[in-house]
């Protein structure tokens, strides 16, 4: 379980959220995107400009979401190293391993990279790669409205075609908001992480998944929170009675979420609508953000 609650906060390490109501200006989403000339200089999700001297051959990837993307703007071959989290697309696993929550540093200097890719981390690691006249490019989604700036960002750094990537996303998503219109509106519990049964992590607002739950017709428990990722007791849940309980692969299981002392009482509990969902589908502001709204969509579409 700790393993994959520390990939959930290899992606959360920085709270830097969007709104899920449009991820694109109007004028990007037709717009014909120039050839990328190097060098460029793009600014990065800590407002930070950094310069990039040539198109990057070898780049390494710190944070699930940002290998996905790199995939997804077909810079595959490109890549020479991720962090042990990566695991999609399958090809990803099979590149080369550079640490988990603690980069290992040495192992990243040694891949000779161009540019390192990585989500904020506040160990040092990152300072220590720059020193050695690396870029670092510090890319960071948290919410639904960051997804496409990832996408154009990566784009431009690596010279791909990031817009294009960026409107798909904003496709998919407009196409889910649109069908999620016409549902009744159902009360959502997602549960990320219960490793302490008396403190139960949740999302809350400013984070993707609490846009997802949005974007697919549903009404977060959690909304009114005060973080991305707040603590709710026991006792606040079944008050709260959602109407369904959505959670990921972290070692519990429905049967045991439902046999909690006094969640019978719960609708969703009542109702069998517990529902567990693929981890890294609904853990990663990637670019398959589509595919996950439309999986919350199917969720709620089936709960009565």
């Amino acid at each position: 379980m700790r393993r994959s609650i520390f990939a959930v906060l290899l992606i959360v390490l920085a709270a830097c959220g969007g709104s899920p109501a449009s991820l694109l200006p109007s004028a990007s989403r037709s717009a014909t995107v120039a050839p990328i000339s190097f060098p460029v200089t793009v600014t990065d999700f800590q407002n930070k400009s950094v310069t990039i001297a040539k198109r990057p051959d070898r780049i390494v990837s710190i944070g699930p979401s940002n290998t996905e993307f790199l995939f997804a703007l077909n810079a595959a071959d490109r890549i020479v190293g991720v962090d042990d989290f990566s695991d999609e697309p399958a090809a990803a696993k099979d590149k080369e391993k550079v640490g988990g929550v603690k980069p290992n540093v040495e192992k990243i200097v040694s891949l000779r990279p161009d540019l390192v890719v990585s989500v904020q981390i506040s160990d040092g690691s990152l300072q220590s790669i720059g020193a050695q006249g690396i870029a670092v490019l510090i890319v960071n989604p948290q919410g639904a409205g960051d997804v496409a700036r990832t996408a154009i960002l990566l784009g431009r750094a690596i010279g791909a075609d990031g817009d294009a990537l960026a409107n798909t996303v904003q496709s998919g998503l407009d196409a889910v908001r649109t069908k999620a219109a016409t549902l009744p509106k159902k009360r959502v519990y997602h549960e990320v992480d219960a490793s302490d049964p008396n403190k139960l992590f949740t999302v809350g607002p400013g984070s993707f998944i609490d846009d997802l739950i949005g974007i697919a017709g549903g009404i977060n428990i959690a909304a009114s929170a005060g973080s991305q990722y707040p603590q709710l007791s026991p006792e606040e849940i079944v008050r709260a009675d959602p109407q369904v309980i959505v959670f990921g692969s972290f070692g519990v299981t429905a049967e045991q979420i439902a046999a909690r002392p006094g969640w019978s009482v719960i609708t969703a509990v009542k109702n069998k609508r517990i529902v567990k969902v693929e981890g890294s589908l609904l853990n990663r502001p990637g670019p398959r953000l589509p595919q996950a709204a439309e999986a919350y969509y199917q969720i709620l579409a089936a709960t009565p």
